[in-house]
This record gives structure tokens, C-alpha cells and sequence, in this order.
């Protein structure tokens, strides 16, 4: 498939300080990570720590934040890891948060399911 970067907003999580990035989507990465430069810069601020399991089997302990993404139409506050990567990567957690999946035929994002709540009826 390759890699797929998609266009995206990332902010704090009150959305007033943004920034417009290229998110590379890493459908094997739990957490949407983002830079410690990036999360200082747009006032994203971690609230607790977690420890992440690399793809090279190191452990790493990092803050993790909330913060307002947008991808398509789509919008939500998600939790974030801040780490020191070379590019934005958007994780599972926001790809399903979002609705929106990765189509591994066009290396494109599309929508995965309707926006917003679901009710089921009985």
C-alpha cells in the first residue's frame, strides 16, 4: 500500500490555536502522536503519561494530551501521545473517533460509517 499522509487541523483542545499538517495515518499505532515542538506551539499540554510499546520493541513512558483534530468535515477532541517523531502520525483512536478509514486500494482516507452518535432500535 505504502504511505498514505492525509490533511488535517490539529489544535488545542479548545480548537482556538491551530495549525494545518499532514498527518502520516498509521493504522498500527494506537495513539495520533505528535511532536513535542508542534504540542508546544499549539498550547497542547499533557494531562497524564502512559507507556507506549514502539515498533522496534522499546518501551517509552510519554504525556498524553487532548486536542482538536479535523479530518475531512469531520472534528472531534481526541487523546494524544507526544513524542518526538518525524511527522505528525494519525492512530486508529482518531481514524475511528473520526469515522474515517484509510482505503488501502487508493491510499486515500474515506468515510467509514455515518458521523455522530448511532442509535440502535430495538
Amino acid at each position: 500500500m505504502g504511505y498514505v499522509r492525509v490533511r488535517g487541523i490539529i489544535g488545542g483542545p479548545t480548537g482556538s490555536i491551530t495549525r494545518e499538517v499532514y498527518f502520516l495515518a498509521d493504522t498500527g499505532a494506537f495513539y495520533t502522536t505528535v511532536p513535542p515542538d508542534l504540542a508546544k506551539e499549539l498550547d497542547i499540554k499533557p494531562v497524564a503519561k502512559t507507556t507506549l510499546l514502539l515498533a522496534d520493541k522499546r518501551k517509552v513512558e510519554v504525556g498524553t494530551a487532548l486536542a482538536y483534530i479535523k479530518i475531512l468535515d469531520r472534528e472531534a477532541v481526541l487523546q494524544v501521545a507526544i513524542l518526538e517523531v518525524p511527522e505528525p502520525l494519525l492512530g486508529v483512536t482518531a481514524l475511528e473517533g473520526l469515522g474515517i478509514k484509510v482505503d488501502p486500494s487508493t491510499g486515500e482516507v474515506e468515510y467509514s460509517r455515518p458521523y455522530g452518535v448511532a442509535l440502535l432500535k430495538n
